[in-house]
């Protein structure tokens, strides 16, 4: 499945990426227990126990809107099941790079 990888720590810090579309898989990818955020018509994975790490798997934080998520970001198609229907240069337009 075609999915949007948000990577702070990263250059490019969002990319287009292929991912099998498993919950080992997503939770891979942020380092953890995923948790889900909709973004317009897809969905926002993201590693819902981020703020409680020591020492987190990913670093860097990132915004989209009025959240503030840390580590990585994961946007696939509504409820993690289909590609992703934001165009990476319209994801790369709503997401801020906080810190790397």
């Amino acid at each position: 499945m075609r999915a949007i990888l948000i990577d702070p720590s990263a250059t490019p810090a969002i990319s287009e990426i292929d991912v099998e579309p498993t919950l080992e898989k997503f939770q891979e990818l942020v380092g953890g227990y995923i948790e889900a955020y909709p973004i317009q018509k897809d969905t926002l994975f993201v590693n819902e126990e981020w703020n409680m790490q020591k020492t987190p798997k990913f670093s860097g934080r990132f915004q989209i809107g009025n959240f503030t998520f840390g580590g990585r970001g994961v946007i696939v198609g509504k409820g993690g099941e289909a590609d992703a229907l934001l165009p990476l240069l319209k994801a790369s337009q709503l997401v801020t790079i906080i810190h790397k």
